[in-house]
């Protein structure tokens, strides 16, 4: 017996034994499936062309310079355009945006600032009638002026003569000990003193900054000389008349700790205060000691230079209290001139004298340092993307496409900005839009690595294709990869724009918007560049000299060896040991990766969570936690009386309640720099009879309430105007007049209630009047008149027990307490007062429940985004869940890890959380679509194959994201090493999820052959679904008695070690394992068909078309035996004694030849018409290997060498020859054994004989 096999190498088609005449033509491709792309075993279905078409390829092919200058020079335009039309954007202002917009509390805080804004004499609004306004305003205005003087000057007699005022304005540092000891001890103070002198005072500039005593004190001095520091040393200076804090002694201060101990319970209490000094014998002065009052020192020490826990309740028993922190105010102005004196003697030197460290400041430049360090930090973004740059010119070993992906991105970013500012309109651009540049970047490394992969994978098989042939079926699969993948990414990036925050959302549109030009452009100069840098180098070694050539043969030998050594470590790695170990513990990564993502959604969605800012949204974190600058606004400004007064820290919070304005955001929601508005309510009507009845009900109600506070009477500055009805009828009581005089007009005379609404008016604005006129005392409350003197809005204000706190659960408590209540006190007001609404200092709450409720929202948002994109690119249901699951996974395990690096969820990390998905399932969609585009029926088969071709690109993209996050952690500015930590953990966990996770759930619940996927119905038989093709197909087979007869062909990989291949090893003969090995497809002809009207002349075309659409191709056998029974069995043919010749699809044929290499399978071409023998006549010998069990007597194949020839270029190993390895036809019924052929070199004809 022979085995005629057909050669690597390229023969003429005359050669070919029963070959037909070359004019005729097999013009139906589908009938050469096998060589289109179609590796479905069992049942052949069309190729789909999901992105490009073949004219799209022969474009590209053809014209590669004028597509990609034409498609550059679009781009370029938009780019020019956006850059010209409208001003460039400016970051002067890192922070701005970071605040939310467009919530119910946001637009109510706006129109509440906007009313107070418009809210003075001559503008839309005034506190005071108009009538009232000339005597009112000015009587108020002197006494205020002269009332603060004298305030100031009584205040600060004793002080403003030595200290310069002090206050929020002035810039501020912090003392600690650095062994934990007191800072009250002579020896602390005179460390403050010193470093003092030594560290800010000795500056040249400091001179020229400070302020001078003659510009307080008005005192004509012949040397202007700076003031001291209000420090705790020359406090105590002054408090026991000494001339400087070097000359205090031990006993002074000890004598100094006895007062304030006596001093501070009144403190606390609330007793002690500014004014007691000038009037000590009023209200709860007169209750604190004279020693205590007598100066405003004790009372300037308590509350700004010592910590709060200094002397406290708690505290002031200690017979030696301590004392943590101490602050020192300079005299010198908050403001960008500091920037200077701290950069030469602060930042980066060791602030430590003895044991005092200076370990916070408030300097009043911390956005003027931030923007320092952002550009001296922009270094490491650079060198980020000269890392991806050179990670992309390594791995595809071509610095021209390291360049084009960089021309790309950048082309990508500013078209997007095009579309950004003149299609979307918007005019804020944000500095973090710039991180996009990372991201795209990184996005566009993928896309080449996957496509320069595959081609190269096109151009390994011998012969090559012909060039148009290659890259439509690049474009066909890489194509539709990119496409789905960059589709995908780009519609979850939009996911942001839900948010409140207006960064967030700005960054969203941008990204997207970025990365969906990338994608597009990215299907244009990927294969522009491919086939221009394979026609230079066509032309370059055409052309170079000998010289040259030797020269480049020199140089590529010194790196010969280290790149073998790198290929083969790269194949072991990727083509034996990953798939190896993803199937073999898949029932391990299944439960470790689930465990991960099971995790993440409980840290930070339930315990710890992640944690929400506590303070002000302008004072985010912008540098490390140890900055002093940090440590100062996130530590210490909770540590001090006068800040914590500041912010309204344990005070209690006031509650506003508004009627007569329509709160309303009608500004820009994209642009921070134009805030909301308010409108007036035309349907406001407090002065009916209904209405006046309800407000005076209303206090009531108000003071029942557990939540109200009633106002001391001492206090008269507590503005409380709950019951401002009640006040008016007592003071309309009270009022006498003659009876001469009309009662109605000047509110007298006891008039009964309630007023006529004309009344009520007048009555309220003398009533107001009058207040004015006699507590001369700002207020925020009461009544709004418009520029006709008419009432226009109410506002009433009062204080509740409810302290003010940073503690999100506790604000957001009393916040549904108070809505809840109104709620049901407005639905029972009059038509007029229905609309009212109210606000509180619940500003900071307002962003902590945008932050904590939308963040995860457009976390969730974007993984369901993820999959509606992926069901409608790739039709497949399951696989569409499975990434889905992975990718979710991916992103919760993330945002988990970020809240155990104890991350504080702000509008930086909100916005990196919205773009997780998208950078998350890049890595998925490409195992995805190579699952789907995979030569096997089964699952196992299909995760192998995905795992071989995407492995190393994935890997690679996450190993390049690993670097970046390294060479960001130096960064000094927290946003650029937080983007890097970011996109470490993101694509870290990602491409862990994706190879692992989403390759295990393939390895179970993977959909085989068309399993899952959306079919559109052609026709309906029987309730199925039917194409026509397979409709053909059907009938077809039905009037076929018997199946043909089928064989199985798997060649012996190589010799038995101990390998991967080896202990995965399924066949009991072929040391190659089933699971990882290409199907084998079959092209046979059917031995079940009326040879006797068929000659060797017949029409070739019709012969391929009724041959190939009655029998479809069997399966490639991946069980875990090739002995195992299966579906498909050999059956034996009629005996058929006129057929003798070999009948051969040319087309087929051709395809061989030219385009086998786009096929991973072995074609049994030509089967002969098979002989029954009957098994009573049947020789009862034992089958010996090299005989075909009597059934045939020759077989011809049309064998690839390259399907598994390990000595190939990928394979790393290298073969003597590959003619000596056998071939084995391993047959699937037990009773049939299976037959070795081993090859004997020779070549007759173009055919090599075994």
């Amino acid at each position: 017996m022979r085995l005629l096999t057909q050669p690597a190498q390229q023969m003429p088609s005359s050669q070919l034994p029963g070959a037909v005449p070359s004019t005729r033509i097999c013009h139906n491709t589908m009938q050469c499936h096998w060589l289109h792309g179609s590796r479905d075993g069992s049942n052949y279905k069309p190729v789909q062309h999901h992105v490009v078409t073949v004219s799209y390829s022969q474009v590209i092919v053809e014209y590669p310079m004028t597509v990609l200058i034409s498609c550059a020079v679009v781009l370029l335009t938009f780019s020019m355009a956006g850059i010209l039309i409208g001003p460039l954007p400016e970051f002067s202002d890192p922070l701005l945006g970071f605040e939310p917009r467009g919530t119910d509390l946001g637009i109510r805080l706006a129109a509440w600032t906007k009313l107070q804004e418009s809210t003075e004499p001559g503008k839309a609004s005034s506190l005071t009638p108009q009538q009232f306004a000339d005597q009112s305003i000015v009587r108020y205005c002197a006494y205020w002026k002269s009332s603060l003087q004298i305030k100031l000057y009584l205040r600060c007699w004793c002080v403003c003569s030595i200290f310069c005022p002090a206050g929020d304005r002035y810039a501020q540092l912090v003392f600690r000990s650095g062994n934990s000891a007191s800072l009250w001890s002579l020896k602390a103070i005179y460390s403050m003193c010193e470093m003092e002198q030594t560290q800010i005072r000795s500056d040249v500039h400091f001179e020229k900054l400070c302020q001078l005593k003659s510009d307080v004190a008005g005192s004509k001095i012949p040397k202007a000389e700076c003031c001291p520091s209000w420090s705790l040393g020359n406090f105590l200076a002054l408090l026991n008349n000494v001339s400087s804090c070097f000359s205090l002694t031990a006993q002074q201060v000890s004598e100094s700790l006895s007062l304030l101990r006596s001093c501070a319970p009144y403190y606390h209490d609330g007793r002690l205060v500014a004014s007691c000094t000038e009037t000590g014998k009023f209200g709860y002065c007169t209750s604190v000691p004279p020693s205590c009052k007598r100066s405003s020192i004790i009372f300037q020490i308590l509350h700004y230079l010592v910590d709060k826990d200094f002397l406290g309740p708690q505290t002031v028993e200690y017979q030696v209290p301590s004392l943590k922190y101490s602050v020192l105010f300079l005299p010198v102005v908050k403001g960008n001139a500091l920037m200077e004196i701290y950069l030469e003697h602060l930042e980066g030197y060791e602030l430590t004298y003895n044991t005092t460290t200076i370990t916070g400041m408030d300097l009043g430049i911390k956005q003027t340092l931030f923007k320092y360090y952002l550009s001296r930090d922009s270094v490491y973004p650079i060198l980020t993307v000269l890392a991806l740059l050179l990670t992309i010119a390594l791995y595809l070993k071509s610095l021209v496409l390291s360049a084009m992906s960089l021309v790309a991105v950048t082309l990508s970013l500013f078209t997007s900005y095009f579309f950004y500012k003149v299609a979307f309109g918007l005019k804020f651009f944000p500095l973090l839009n710039l991180t996009a540049a990372l991201i795209l970047l990184g996005s566009c490394s993928n896309q080449a690595f996957t496509f320069i992969d595959f081609w190269k994978l096109q151009l390994s098989h011998n012969p090559p294709a012909a060039l148009e042939k290659r890259m439509h079926r690049v474009l066909q699969e890489m194509g539709y990869l990119i496409l789905v993948a960059g589709l995908t990414s780009s519609v979850t990036f939009y996911s942001g724009y839900i948010c409140s925050i207006t960064v967030v959302r700005c960054f969203a549109v941008y990204l997207g918007s970025a990365s969906l030009i990338n994608t597009l452009f990215a299907l244009v100069w990927l294969p522009c560049t491919i086939v221009l840098q394979e026609r230079y180098a066509i032309a370059a070694s055409t052309s170079a000299t000998n010289s040259r050539k030797r020269c480049l043969f020199t140089m590529g030998q010194k790196f010969r060896g280290l790149k073998r050594g790198l290929s083969d470590t790269s194949n072991l790695l990727f083509l034996k040991i990953l798939p190896c170990g993803v199937v073999k513990f898949r029932y391990i990564w299944i439960c470790w990766f689930a465990v991960l993502a099971a995790g993440g959604i409980y840290i930070s969605c339930v315990d710890p969570g992640m944690k929400l800012p506590s303070s002000e949204s302008r004072a985010t974190q912008l540098f490390r936690s140890s900055h002093p600058f940090e440590r100062y606004d996130a530590e210490y400004r909770h540590q001090f009386m006068f800040e914590r007064m500041k912010q309204g820290e344990d005070e209690p919070m006031s509650l506003t309640l508004i009627w007569g304005v329509i709160p309303t955001d009608e500004g820009d929601h994209f642009n921070p720099k134009r805030n909301g508005s308010f409108a007036m309510d035309p349907e406001f009507n407090m002065s009916s009879s209904e209405a006046q009845v309800w407000l005076r009900d209303l206090c009531g109600k108000i003071k029942n309430q557990s939540f109200y506070s009633p106002p001391p009477a001492e206090n008269e500055a507590v503005e409380d105007n709950a019951c401002f009805v009640e006040d008016l009828i007592e003071w309309v009581s009270i009022r006498r007049c003659s009876e001469s005089e009309d009662a109605f007009s000047f509110c007298c005379n006891g008039i009964p209630f309630p007023y006529p609404p004309n009344v009520f008016e007048q009555c309220l604005r003398m009533r107001v009047a009058e207040q004015q006129a006699e507590k001369h005392l700002p207020r925020t409350g009461g009544l709004w008149f418009d520029s006709k003197s008419q009432i226009a809005a109410l506002v009433i204000v009062f204080k509740t027990s409810q302290l003010y706190s940073f503690n999100f659960s506790i604000t957001s408590q009393f916040y549904k307490q108070i809505l809840s209540w109104f709620n049901k006190e407005i639905s029972g007001a009059p038509l007029g007062l229905q609309k009212g609404w109210f606000v509180s200092q619940l500003s900071l709450y307002d962003l902590q429940l945008c932050l904590s409720s939308e963040t995860l929202q457009v976390a969730g948002f974007s993984v369901g985004l993820t999959f509606a994109l992926l069901l409608l690119t790739t039709w497949n249901i399951p696989l569409s869940m499975y990434v889905t699951v992975a990718v979710g996974g991916s992103v919760f395990a993330t945002v988990g890890l970020l809240v155990l690096l104890e991350w504080q969820l702000n509008s930086v990390e909100a916005l990196f959380i919205s773009a997780a998905a998208g950078l998350s399932v890049d890595f998925a969609a490409n195992y995805c679509i190579s699952y789907c585009l995979a030569p096997h029926n089964d699952r196992l088969g299909r995760v192998a194959h995905s795992l071989k071709r995407m492995g190393c690109p994935v890997a690679t993209g996450a190993g390049a994201y690993f670097c970046v996050g390294i060479i960001m952690l130096p960064a000094t500015a927290l946003l650029i090493r937080k983007l890097g930590i970011f996109l470490l953990l993101v694509k870290c966990v990602a491409c862990g999820f994706a190879t692992f996770f989403f390759q295990s759930l393939c390895c179970f619940f993977g959909p085989q052959k068309n399993c899952g996927k959306i079919i559109i119905p052609c026709a309906t038989e029987s309730g199925g679904f039917l194409c026509p093709n397979q409709q053909r197909n059907r009938q077809h087979q039905a009037s076929v008695d018997k199946e043909p007869e089928q064989y199985e062909l798997q060649p012996l990989a190589c010799h038995l070690s101990d390998s991967f291949e080896n202990s995965t090893c399924t066949s009991k003969l072929s040391n190659r394992p089933s699971v990882l090995s290409d199907d084998i497809q079959f092209c046979g002809l059917s031995p079940k068909q009326d040879y006797d009207r068929i000659s060797v002349e017949v029409d070739n075309e019709d012969l391929c078309s009724e041959h190939l659409n009655s029998h479809d191709p069997p399966p490639a056998l991946q069980t875990s035996s090739p002995y195992k029974r299966h579906a498909l069995q050999p059956v034996v043919g009629p005996v058929v004694d006129r057929v003798k010749e070999r009948l051969l699809c040319k087309k087929c044929r051709n395809h061989s030849i030219e385009g086998l290499e786009d096929s991973n399978e072995t074609c049994l071409s030509d089967i002969e018409p098979t002989v029954s023998v009957p098994l009573s006549i049947a020789p009862k010998r034992e089958p010996q290997p090299g005989h075909l069990n009597g059934k045939r007597d020759t077989l011809r194949l049309s064998l690839r060498e390259t399907v598994y020839d390990l000595a190939s270029p990928l394979s790393g190993r290298g073969r003597t020859s590959q003619n000596e390895l056998p071939v084995i036809l391993p047959n699937s019924k037990p009773d049939m054994p299976d037959v070795w052929i081993k090859r004997d070199g020779r070549v007759t004809n173009g055919y090599i004989y075994f």
